[in-house]
């Protein structure tokens, strides 16, 4: 598009006017940072090149963005530490259904928090509810004198730590990364993603015989198979120290050769005090 008068150059308030539609589509009532370099950038773009934006104004807009990026920053750090210190808490909140429009109440003990998109959810009776929707906080069963959001920091690291079976003691290490943080009855978990391990055996009250019966089982889970039922429950083995220890976490896949099969899991609860090394990814 070409501008050559200035009767053709758009102004802040054109570009606001025509960009109002995706904003609406964000369904948020305010500019982000994003939309505020949009403008910026759509404004020099179509400014009239005999009468171009003044440079101090430039740099004010320039400094008006830094300002609110800071801030925007800030405020999304300020919402995860309070996402976090509800772990554990009862709540109770009204969300939309985006599909019918339709309020419903939300209530329960808080067991996690999501980061998705930028947006933080805290996990109610497995549903995900937007921080800012909660209306009402009270001590839950499960609150604890521990703080979990000590452990926040975690999230997003490559981590090592341990999990354990309580009637045997037996301990098998592992790493991945952290997903989130999760506040349990006793302790509290990191939540981890890319866990490599060996599967010895099936959690199970049925006795097999049959010798394809831990490959039937995974394949049945498997998600690379077209499987939407990925939760798998199976015993880890640490062959160094021939310590097993059963598991619950998502299986992501797994490889069976020479008879060793070996799987990457997912969401698997990891205590946060076995953790003892910390590394960025």
């Amino acid at each position: 598009m070409a501008v050559n008068s200035v009767s053709n150059q758009k102004t802040i308030e054109d570009i606001i006017d025509s960009t109002s539609q995706k904003t609406n589509e964000r369904k948020t009532g305010e500019l982000g940072k994003d939309d505020f370099l949009n403008l910026l950038v759509t404004q020099l773009r179509y400014q009239d090149p005999l009468n171009p934006t003044d440079d101090k104004e430039f740099i004010g807009q320039m400094a008006q963005f830094s300002s609110l990026e800071q801030m925007q920053n800030v405020s999304t750090t300020l919402v995860q530490s309070q996402a976090f210190a509800l772990i554990g808490k009862h709540v109770t909140a009204s969300i939309v259904d985006e599909k019918t429009k339709e309020t419903s109440t939300v209530e329960g003990d808080v067991s996690s928090v999501k980061v998705s998109e930028g947006k933080t959810y805290v996990v109610v009776n497995g549903k995900d509810v937007p921080v800012e929707k909660i209306t009402d906080v009270t001590e839950g069963l499960r609150t604890s004198s521990s703080n979990i959001s000590n452990y926040t920091n975690l999230i997003g690291y490559l981590v090592q730590g341990s999990v354990y079976d309580p009637s045997t003691s037996e301990l098998v290490g592992v790493s991945g990364t952290v997903k989130a943080m999760q506040k349990g009855l006793y302790e509290d978990y990191a939540v981890m993603d890319g866990v490599k391990v060996e599967i010895s055996d099936i959690v199970s009250n049925i006795h097999s015989t049959d010798p394809d019966y831990i490959k039937n089982y995974l394949s049945a889970h498997d998600p690379n198979s077209g499987s939407t039922d990925n939760e798998v429950s199976v015993v880890i083995v640490d062959r160094k120290n021939n310590q097993k220890v059963p598991v619950t976490a998502v299986l992501k896949d797994y490889k069976i050769e020479d008879g060793k099969i070996t799987a990457t899991l997912d969401q698997l609860n990891v205590p946060v005090e076995s953790i003892s090394n910390i590394k960025p990814q």
